[in-house]
């Protein structure tokens, strides 16, 4: 059922052994509520952990890897923070998929069930409702706890960038600096500095970007055979979906990665005139309006046409809007 921050505020008082889960290929955004969340509840003598994550990367690993349950862990009670569907979930967290207690979310194409279901949609990063139950739980934003929060909120909106910064966010972003947080040097690590990979990578899709609708469109393909000639990691390919976006008179940018089995990662970002999240949603995926995502059980010249295909569908519909 839908359920109010103070409805997911009680339930999560009144639990215990309580068990938090990200979301495959983990982000700021569900490391930071992840984190957040599981060091509030121990703030206030909970016993709570984060379900280890197979995908986790260097970037965050701070954020969650220190709370990570241990094998004999047996939860009483379950949360998801940042999880739009159960198609997200790891292989370790699909043995949860029918007793999820709580889900803490901000996509608008959310299909979970749980007792208590709170998505903000209108929410820049999923931190802000995270950051709510928090307040409502009585739990001091210290600065440990401060660090995920902000975390996530700078990453879900391009470092405060992105059309999904409201006033809000900035109000949430400013408490964590308040409560100590360095944010520019945060932001220098997450968004600045590259490793020589991803450095490689980006030269790759610049060279390689396709352009359709006179420029309108922009596809980038990260073929796996890229991606292991540079060594890179899922940290280097982080963000590189806006690349295609950045290009001047760019309204819709697709990147497709390919995955080690040889499937496809479908990411989209558009600009205020094309709905991101109808376009994954024609190919099973979603998110938010402008940045949205999709999975393709198929080859990379299959997922290309499929995307495409549903890029200009959309596109035109926008058009005639």
């Amino acid at each position: 059922m839908s359920g109010t921050i103070e409805q997911a505020a009680q339930a999560l008082l009144a639990a215990d052994n309580i068990l938090i889960i990200t979301h495959r290929r983990p982000d700021g955004d569900t490391t930071g509520c992840a984190g957040a969340l599981c060091r509030g509840l121990r703030q206030l003598g909970k016993t709570a952990y984060i379900l280890p994550n197979p995908d986790l990367t260097a970037r965050y690993e701070q954020l969650i890897a220190p709370c990570y349950a241990p094998e004999d862990f047996a939860p009483e009670f379950v949360v998801t923070t940042d999880i739009a569907d159960f198609g997200l979930f790891t292989e370790n967290a699909k043995p949860y998929e029918d007793r999820i207690d709580v889900v803490l979310d901000h996509h608008r194409s959310n299909r979970m069930a749980a007792s208590v279901r709170v998505v903000r949609e209108s929410a820049g990063a999923n931190a802000e409702v995270v950051l709510d139950v928090l307040d409502a739980m009585g739990v001091t934003l210290d600065t440990e706890i401060a660090t995920c929060i902000y975390v996530a909120l700078s990453t879900d909106t391009g470092c405060f960038r992105y059309s999904n910064t409201t006033p809000d966010t900035l109000r949430a972003a400013a408490r964590c600096l308040e409560a100590g947080v360095d944010g520019g040097e945060l932001n220098r690590k997450l968004f600045e500095v590259k490793t020589w990979a991803r450095f490689q990578m980006e030269r790759i899709v610049v060279d390689t970007v396709e352009f359709l609708r006179d420029g309108k469109i922009a596809l980038a393909l990260i073929r796996r055979a890229d991606i292991d000639k540079t060594g890179a990691d899922m940290d280097d390919l982080d963000s590189i979906a806006s690349l295609t976006r950045q290009i001047e008179g760019v309204q819709v940018g697709i990147t497709i990665t390919e995955n080690k089995d040889l499937t496809c990662k479908i990411s989209v970002r558009t600009t205020k005139e094309v709905d991101a999240s109808a376009i994954c949603a024609k190919c099973g995926g979603g998110g938010h309006l402008r940045a949205a995502g999709a999975n393709l059980s198929c080859g990379i010249d299959e997922a290309r046409a499929k995307i495409l295909e549903a890029a200009e569908q959309v596109y035109a519909e926008s058009e005639l809007a």
